[in-house]
């Protein structure tokens, strides 16, 4: 016999399993868009008890039936007569039948919920039959009603104040869907680029269903910071500047050399060198300086921390320029320093393809660790080389590369 708190907990569950999708159905009603389907409707059986059953405990039989008589939903419940010899005619709940998304929610005590879900979803559709559907036409219903379903949840999860300043973020997006404003330059009081990023997840789909892509913002470009070593290349007497991938390809100074290092400090420490520039890289931040031209013409020295991620980063770096010359990532260096080697915390295993023997030879010895101390992968950070030694492998390697152009 199903109780009335098992009901309950029935409900519940179908409620929280599919009310996203009714508020996704009611959308599509009031906006003229009738989805075909079933009605919205929770049968539950109550599974009544027999005649031996009742004849075994007839009050607990009584108690229960009851129950279903007081319950607020009795008039969902469905009776049926049952003629047994022994305890004689009796009618028993043996159904409860919840019509509508309402009553579910009555039943699941998720009325509260429901009516948030219910009512963003109504104020959805009728900001796009007033407003929205004449700028996006060529929206589809069923992806509209995705994009509700993705995201109501979230929609009644946000106080009045945000709700109404991501419905004006959608109205200026739909309104201008071809502008790629920073997110601090929409018209809207209160909206900052934090907000956009915590809500992305009620108004990109939105978006999406009605423009076809995500909402496009102008973004911060990576900077890089830069040392010229030749005076002679100093940009308006400035040698040391922080510049994104944009404007260091409109760089009209074109060095002989560029030397890309991880350590900040160490680039901030090289001494004078004709006809070269040091950039610290910024990590994996390096991808971004693909958008450098003159950079697949201009021999590239690459120096990173003697660990896995350093030669993950020279990887990507050979993905887009593949002349790219290590410096100190060798077994070399790794024999020199190895008493100053630290464990890598958090080791890349990735497959690295554009990586040489020599390199791939020494990248295997720091993942293998050192058992003898305890070290899973290795590190050697750049800083803990000595500096008057690797200013002298600096210069072998430019002296190399002076003599390969040659």
């Amino acid at each position: 016999m199903v109780s009335v708190s098992e009901a309950i907990q029935k409900a519940a569950v179908r409620f929280d399993r599919d009310a996203r999708s009714w508020a996704a159905l009611l959308f599509r009603r009031e906006i003229g868009q009738y989805a075909d389907g079933e009605p919205v409707r929770c049968s539950i059986t109550l599974h009544p008890p027999t005649e031996r059953r009742v004849l075994e405990d007839p009050g607990a039989a009584r108690t229960w039936a009851q129950s279903w008589r007081a319950c607020p939903w009795a008039d969902a419940v469905l009776w049926e007569k049952r003629d047994w010899g022994s305890a004689g005619p009796q009618t028993v709940p043996v159904r409860l039948v919840l019509e509508s998304p309402d009553a579910i929610a009555c039943c699941a005590r998720r009325s509260e919920q429901w009516s948030a879900l219910a009512q963003r979803a109504k104020q959805l559709a009728g900001r796009w039959s007033n407003r929205w559907s004449e700028m996006c036409p060529d929206a589809h219903a069923d992806a509209l009603a995705a994009a509700v379903r993705s995201s109501i949840g979230k929609c009644c999860e946000l106080e009045e104040s945000d709700w109404s300043m991501a419905l004006g973020v959608l109205d200026w997006l739909v309104e201008h869907p071809d502008a790629t404003p920073y997110i601090r330059q929409l018209p809207i009081r209160g909206i900052d680029t934090k907000w956009m990023e915590r809500h992305r997840a009620v108004v990109n789909p939105l978006y999406r269903a009605m423009i076809g892509r995500d909402p496009s913002f102008c973004k911060q470009s990576a900077q890089f910071r830069m040392r010229t070593l030749d005076a002679r290349l100093a940009l308006g007497g400035l040698t040391e500047v922080s510049a994104s991938t944009a404007q260091l390809d409109r760089c009209t100074h074109r060095p002989d050399v560029v030397i890309l290092c991880e350590n900040m400090v160490n680039v901030l420490a090289m001494p004078s060198i004709e006809g070269t520039f040091a950039i610290h890289g910024g990590g994996y931040a390096v991808k971004e300086l693909q958008g450098v031209s003159w950079f697949a013409t201009t021999p590239i020295l690459y120096w990173g921390d003697l660990d896995s991620n350093g030669f993950a980063i020279l990887n990507q770096l050979r993905c887009y320029f593949d002349h790219v010359n290590s410096v100190m990532m060798d077994e070399e260096t790794l024999d020199r320093y190895y008493d100053l080697c630290v464990e890598e915390s958090k080791p890349n295993t990735g497959t690295l393809n554009h990586l040489e023997d020599s390199e791939q030879a020494t990248l295997s010895r720091l993942l293998a660790g050192d058992t003898d101390q305890g070290f899973g992968a290795l590190r050697l950070e750049q800083e803990r080389i000595e500096w008057s030694w690797a200013c002298n492998q600096l210069q072998k390697h430019l002296l190399s590369l002076d003599t390969v152009q040659r």
